[in-house]
C-alpha cells in the first residue's frame, strides 16, 4: 500500500515540475489517454496482489 501511496506521490509531483516549469508533460493529453495511464496502472496493482 506504501508503495502505491509513494508512486501517486510522485505521479502528481512530476505532473506539478512540469506545469511550474513550463515543460510538456509526459501524460496523454487526452481524457481517453488518460483512463488508459489509469486502466493500466490499476492492472498492475492488481496483478501485484495475486
Amino acid at each position: 500500500m506504501s508503495a502505491l501511496l509513494a508512486g501517486a506521490a510522485l505521479g502528481l509531483a512530476i505532473g506539478a515540475a512540469c506545469r511550474w516549469l513550463d515543460i510538456p508533460s509526459p501524460a496523454p493529453p487526452t481524457p481517453v489517454g488518460a483512463l488508459l495511464v489509469v486502466a493500466m496502472t490499476a492492472g498492475y496493482v492488481a496483478a501485484g496482489q495475486l
